[in-house]
């Protein structure tokens, strides 16, 4: 066959509903085929989300997968891709059932890479052998089954569920199509999450150059617990240019006929969408707080506002996503002005169910308490707001961001304050200050709903000593907000962060705080993920004393000896680097590595020649990488390209130019 009109189906899916999720893919199925399609492909978390947790080893739960597979399997009157975890070599890990002609199989049979056999009667087909000693069954999806290559109809059809897959065909394996369903969601750090809008920076290009073969990326448009799809489908010529492509964050059926044997160009290509970070995180958390609602069953949400930058962004994010009808707000402010644009900012967005709490009295409450401190005030305001979603069945909204449940809003935060609110969601929870200021601002070009007050009303964390980091709000924020995003984002060390402009004592002060809030973050607020590493993922024993602090020459000379990246060409403290210097991102070494200098004594760190073999040609692309990321200069905002000598807006700061 050298042609195939192929579909996919941009969907969003209640996990673990499986007679309605069948009942939209045979839908979109059905619809495809009626459209002259041979082939849909589905998203990764279609019909089970992306981790099923424990889950997916109730032999029960895969039993009902199965037989929704079969069901599909009956009802579609075009082939079809369908990834699925599954738990049959004692790990979760992912598959792709392959629907052709009515007939179902796995691509991890088609290989022979995993012992699946067929999908029997009962389905215990899809089951290990019972093992008594075997461990338990970890809770999470561990691993993705192979790359494959399949025959369809004469075309090789190559099935792929992460970069690293893609980079196989680009390397090793051959296709003529491969289907990419990325398992991994959107990732506000990794361009390439967002599918088709990366396209336009130059994203899967030289993939699809160096695989020679059609791409057919497949996206999921919704939210999965923490996990965030955004859409962006696209096809791919093996040239480079675009045939198709699917909006971003909304459910779409895109189809595209792709000429095998063509060499191009495309009589038609399509322009890839531009890629605006801020709007995409902006959406993204909107289709987070829709999905929390509607898939929970909830009948709206329930939140403060109070003339803050957080507030405002959190309430206007939530009557984007769910409507102001479904919107409840408290109104509550410590000041006129504050409070004057509070209200402003719930009559511009239509929202009719509105309290408006008292400040004064919840200083007398405070007071009555033993205690008339701010944080004790806005913890009762958070309180007042639980009572009210528990009371009407609403989702308590947080306007905790990722800066916030980092270091606290005061000097107390790691004894609880306002942005701990238990069984609350915080839509920010994963995006720092900053961020949150971009996608507002990006969010008021839209419809002007957030006033200047709000903008000016940043609340940067107090006690950490940064009035003199800079002569502004805006400039204070962002290098706090940098520090934090080496530290947990990069891993960095304390030894490369008191170059920075906080200087050793406000680095040692922000690392401080972060490690005392953490008992307070676990009772906190949770929140979707949409960065390379959430606060979560970073958590450490809150009972372990040991910190990390600035090391000397000496052992910074020892870690260099066995670190994978090699010494370190930059300065490692603020006596021996000017401001604003680029900072070395943090490495680590396995056990039983070695780059440079000699072993320890009682180790062996020598790398194993094919190791060594695998990893040298990526190893100096991959440190480059890194180190761009961490370069101090861009995350605050300033710039080395020609015609830039100074620093830059900070607006235009924290992340790279993209």
């Amino acid at each position: 066959m050298d042609s195939l009109k192929i579909a996919v189906a941009q969907m969003n899916t209640t996990p673990g509903d499986f007679d309605r999720t069948v009942a939209a893919m045979l839908a979109y199925g059905n619809q495809a085929a009626e459209q002259g399609c041979g082939l849909v492909v589905y998203p990764a978390a279609a019909l089970m989300g992306p981790d099923p947790q424990t889950l997916v080893a109730d032999e029960f739960y895969q039993l009902a997968m199965i037989l929704a597979l079969k069901r599909l399997a009956c009802g579609l009157k075009v082939d079809a891709l369908v990834p699925f975890v599954s738990c049959a070599t004692g790990s979760p890990r992912f598959d792709v059932a392959i629907i052709c002609g009515g007939a179902l199989k796995a691509a991890s049979a088609v290989d022979g890479s995993l012992p699946l056999g067929t999908f029997g009667d009962t389905g215990r087909g899809i089951f290990p052998a019972a093992d008594p000693l075997a461990p338990p069954v970890a809770a999470d999806v561990a691993q993705l089954v192979e790359p494959t290559v399949v025959d369809y109809r004469g075309i090789a059809l190559g099935l792929a569920l992460s970069a690293a897959d893609l980079a196989a065909y680009a390397e090793d394996l051959t296709a003529d199509v491969i289907c990419y369903m990325p398992v991994d969601a959107f990732n506000a750090d990794d361009e390439q999450s967002c599918l088709a809008p990366s396209v336009a920076d130059g994203c899967y290009a030289r993939e699809v150059r160096d695989a020679n073969a059609w791409l057919v990326a497949a996206g999921a448009a919704g939210a999965y617990d923490d996990m965030v799809y955004v859409g962006g489908s696209f096809v791919m010529a093996p040239w480079g240019e675009l045939a198709a492509v699917a909006p971003s964050n909304t459910e779409d059926l895109l189809t595209c006929d792709i000429g095998v044997l063509d060499e191009g160009p495309l009589a038609q290509p399509v322009d890839a969408p531009a890629y605006d970070r801020p709007a995409l995180i902006w959406e993204a958390l909107a289709a987070a707080v829709r999905d929390q609602v509607s898939k929970r069953g909830l009948s709206g949400v329930a939140l403060v506002v109070d003339g803050t930058l957080a507030s405002s962004a959190v309430a206007t994010l939530a009557v984007d996503a769910v409507g102001p009808l479904r919107v409840h707000a408290l109104v509550s402010a410590r000041d006129r002005a504050a409070l004057d644009d509070a209200r402003a900012l719930v009559r511009l967005l239509r929202i009719r169910d509105v309290d408006e709490v008292s400040a004064r009295d919840l200083d007398r409450a405070a007071s009555a308490l033993g205690d008339d401190e701010a944080d004790l005030t806005a913890a009762l305001l958070q309180v007042r707001l639980g009572a009210l979603a528990r009371g009407e069945g609403l989702l308590a909204l947080s306007s905790a961001d990722k800066t916030e449940l980092a270091v606290g809003a005061g000097a107390g935060a790691h004894l609880g304050g306002a942005c701990v609110a238990a069984r609350a969601f915080a839509p920010f929870g994963d995006v720092y200050r900053s961020d949150v200021a971009r996608a507002a601002r990006w969010r008021n070009t839209v419809s002007p709903v957030m006033g200047a007050g709000c903008f000016e009303r940043l609340c940067v964390p107090r006690g950490l000593g940064l009035e003199s980091v800079a002569t502004s709000d805006e400039g204070r924020l962002s290098e706090l907000d940098a520090v934090l995003l080496l530290r947990i984002e990069r891993h960095a060390q304390t030894s490369e962060l008191v170059a920075s402009r906080l200087g050793e004592q406000g680095t040692l002060r922000v690392l401080g705080r972060l490690a005392l809030c953490e008992a307070s973050r676990r009772q906190g607020p949770t929140y979707p993920v949409v960065s390379a590493c959430s606060l979560a993922e970073c958590g450490r024993p809150v009972a372990d004393a040991w910190r990390d602090r600035v090391m000397s020459e000496a052992e910074l000379a020892e870690v260099d000896r066995v670190r994978p990246s090699g010494p370190r060409a930059m300065p490692r403290a603020a006596s021996t680097r000017p401001a604003g210097a680029p900072m070395a991102p943090a490495s680590s070494a396995p056990a039983g590595w070695q780059a440079t200098g000699a072993p320890a004594a009682g180790l062996d760190f020598s790398i194993p020649d094919e190791v060594r073999d695998q990893i040298g040609p990526k190893a100096g692309e991959l440190m480059g990488f890194l180190k761009e990321l961490a370069d101090g200069r861009r995350l605050r905002g300033e710039s080395n390209r020609p015609g830039k000598d100074g620093p830059g807006p900070w607006m235009g700061g924290l992340f790279s130019d993209n």
